[in-house]
């Protein structure tokens, strides 16, 4: 679960980041979508393509495996 919410994910132990689509995001209770901030300007992924992905925004939300929750951002 992310933020309350059921949904799948994929899990990368070794990532700095977690993601999630627009699409996800504005599903999210209005609570978290308020706490979102837009990211340092200079903010831009790469992907393994070595595609640029641009983040909109940025926050912290608790995910739930398994009954452990835990902050991530």
């Amino acid at each position: 679960m992310i933020a309350g919410r059921r949904t799948q994910l994929l899990i990368d132990s070794g990532a700095s980041l977690t993601l999630i689509n627009l699409h996800f995001f504005l599903q999210l209770p209005k609570y978290y979508q308020k706490k979102a901030r837009l990211p340092p300007s200079n903010l831009c992924l790469q992907l393994a393509d070595r595609s640029q992905l641009y983040v909109k925004y940025a926050l912290s939300l608790p995910i739930t495996i398994s009954n452990s929750t835990r902050m991530h951002r």
